[in-house]
């Protein structure tokens, strides 16, 4: 007797499942905390998540797109607020106060890792995720434009070299001094440097 057919599966695919891409990602964090991007391996990773590597893989193409998706998606969870406080000061001191995640202990310890290794780090940004430095650019350049709308500094400011040196002073801070970032230490160099530079022309 002639057997029928096998039925056409009705599956297609296998469902991602949420909580461990976000699992994935939060363990990214944690090693890059503790190790740096050199401690992110796939099979730390997968290790520490209690899966196997085909399971990032079927997710990120290599360790880089991993490394970039887990940092972009940790500070955008965090920094998607709009930063307007009526004031270039209050602006800077909280839009910076986001970028270098003062309140998150463990997403401090990356932005430390990170400037501990910014070449390093930043290659894999420029790679992968070109989008995401422009973006912190921009955001940085808002806040001096609408300072320059409200009258509160002089319109002829290069706004180029202006917007770079509160980051610059950061890293300088953390690779001469080993300073952490914090909201009193961005603070001093808005206060110090920044505000005395944009009204040195009153």
């Amino acid at each position: 007797m002639p057997q029928s057919p096998p039925k056409p599966s009705t599956t297609i695919g296998r469902t991602r499942d949420a909580s461990l891409d976000g699992a994935i990602r939060q363990a990214v964090i944690e090693i890059f905390a503790q190790s740096g991007a050199a401690g992110v391996t796939m099979d730390a990773v997968a290790q520490r998540v209690g899966a196997g590597k085909a399971s990032l893989y079927r997710r990120w193409n290599s360790k880089e797109e991993l490394l970039v998706d887990a940092l972009t998606a940790a500070n955008d969870a965090r920094n998607h607020a709009e930063v307007d406080t009526g004031s270039l000061r209050g602006d800077l001191v909280q839009l910076f106060s986001q970028l270098y995640s003062v309140d998150d202990p463990v997403l401090q310890a990356v932005h430390q890792e990170i400037m501990r290794d910014l070449r390093g780090t930043l290659s894999y940004m420029e790679k992968v995720a070109p989008e995401r430095l422009l973006k912190r650019r921009q955001r940085i350049q808002a806040v001096f434009v609408r300072a320059m709308e409200r009258g509160e500094i002089a319109a002829d400011l290069e706004l180029g070299l202006l917007q770079d040196v509160l980051s610059a002073m950061i890293l300088y801070g953390y690779i001469t001094k080993g300073q952490m970032v914090t909201k009193a230490l961005i603070s001093k160099y808005v206060d110090g440097l920044i505000m005395p530079i944009v009204r040195k022309g009153e």
